[in-house]
């Protein structure tokens, strides 16, 4: 497990809305985390698989989408903060997500 300091829960933040804010073509200012990533910017599942092979490569992770799947069937992701929450929690358990 690696530990998930304030830093790298901002660092993710920023990486998710920067992500969300050029596919979707809206400013950054625009999305809270009370936004919904699907009905407020039109977001789709391959925009998820995308950010999450980012997020892998960023943090040298290996990432079975399975297991993101998993996690995501218990866990719907509705706001920016359920999305920024699943993300710390890929970064700080990687495949085990699913256990958590």
């Amino acid at each position: 497990m690696r530990e998930l300091t304030p830093e790298i829960r901002e660092e993710i933040k920023d990486m998710i809305f920067d992500y969300y804010a050029e596919e979707c073509e809206v400013e950054k200012d625009e999305i809270t985390m009370e936004t919904n990533p699907q009905n407020d910017l039109g977001s789709d599942s391959l925009m998820f698989v995308e950010l999450i092979e980012m997020t892998a490569d960023k943090y040298d992770m290996d990432i079975k989408l399975q297991a993101i799947g998993k996690y995501m069937l218990k866990t719907p992701m509705d706001t920016m903060s359920d999305v920024v929450d699943m993300f710390c929690k890929i970064y700080q358990y990687g495949n085990d997500i699913v256990n958590q």
